[in-house]
């Protein structure tokens, strides 16, 4: 078995374990010899650089929600970007098919949340998003990304998306409740009449028909605004978390499983239990908790 050694401690762990178990240090595997990366982003082992500023971030709002974006296992950078402060939340995964898809997500994340916490509906955050990254396009090239961004106000959540990232409902006890519906080619088969495992199982099933970008075809973001009765936790993701949970029940244990920890915890067990089940895709979770003592925002 291929071990690294703990920058920090020295403490030995399986290579692709995510933190070190003994000081909590999170542990990075060059992706090019297996060896261990220093805080430098350089491997200590061949030199190489094994890691981007944004090849692991994590925002920690303690009681009132975390976020936290991974590359994954496979990708060699990470697309994906986040927002969160209080009661606001974005979460954007950029289009690879596109030119600087990490650079679409970043500047859609960042414009929809300031928009978000200036007052604006998440609609028109989203819209402001919009426009900011059809800005970034060029006679050659037109960066995309979906979105999915959300605002809580005690127990009333008002959210919006683009594409396929998705929000979640975890009540307290039971399943998990998707809150969005799918700008992609599945969904739209599905609503024709197809039957749903089969068009998951397509090659065209992650198609996206809705994106921001200079190219993308004139949509209004989906938006929905409701009142929850009990506490819960709001959860927003990109694909690379929610292809490895189909299971509403399973979705919500994988929540519910870590958030006695807080936070910041569950959302660090998320990421990591998509990298163990492949990391094929880069990885985004946010989640707020929704009424009760854990859920007042101020």
């Amino acid at each position: 078995m291929t071990t690294i050694a703990c920058a920090a401690c020295d403490d030995e762990r399986a290579a692709g374990a995510t933190f070190c178990e003994a000081c909590g240090r999170r542990l990075i595997t060059c992706a090019h010899c297996g060896g261990g990366v220093g805080d430098d982003g350089y491997c200590e082992s061949c030199g190489m650089m094994a890691e981007r500023e944004n090849d692991h971030a994590e925002h920690d709002a303690g009681p009132l929600g975390a976020a936290v974006t991974d590359r994954g296992r496979r990708h060699h950078r990470n697309e994906d970007a986040m927002f969160l402060t209080d009661g606001h939340i974005v979460v954007c995964d950029g289009v690879s098919a596109s030119a600087r898809a990490d650079e679409a997500s970043s500047t859609a994340a960042s414009v929809a949340g300031q928009s978000l916490a200036a007052g604006l509906s998440p609609v028109d955050a989203l819209l402001k998003a919009g426009e900011a990254v059809s800005a970034l396009g060029t006679d050659h090239d037109s960066p995309a990304c979906t979105i999915v961004a959300a605002s809580v106000h005690g127990s009333t959540v008002t959210w919006a998306w683009v594409g396929d990232s998705r929000a979640y409902w975890v009540p307290a006890e039971g399943p998990a409740e998707r809150l969005t519906e799918d700008d992609s080619w599945a969904r739209h088969a599905v609503d024709l009449g197809a039957d749903p495992e089969t068009a998951m199982l397509s090659p065209q099933a992650h198609a996206i028909t809705a994106w921001l970008g200079a190219d993308a075809p004139a949509v209004r973001p989906s938006a929905v605004d409701r009142e929850f009765d009990s506490p819960g936790t709001l959860v927003l993701c990109t694909d690379g978390l929610w292809n490895y949970l189909p299971d509403p029940a399973d979705f919500a244990d994988a929540v519910r499983g870590n958030l006695e920890q807080g936070p910041l915890a569950a959302a660090r067990a998320l990421v990591g239990l998509a990298n163990e089940r492949g990391g094929a895709d880069n990885i985004t979770v946010a989640l707020t908790p929704v009424g009760g003592p854990r859920g007042v925002h101020r």
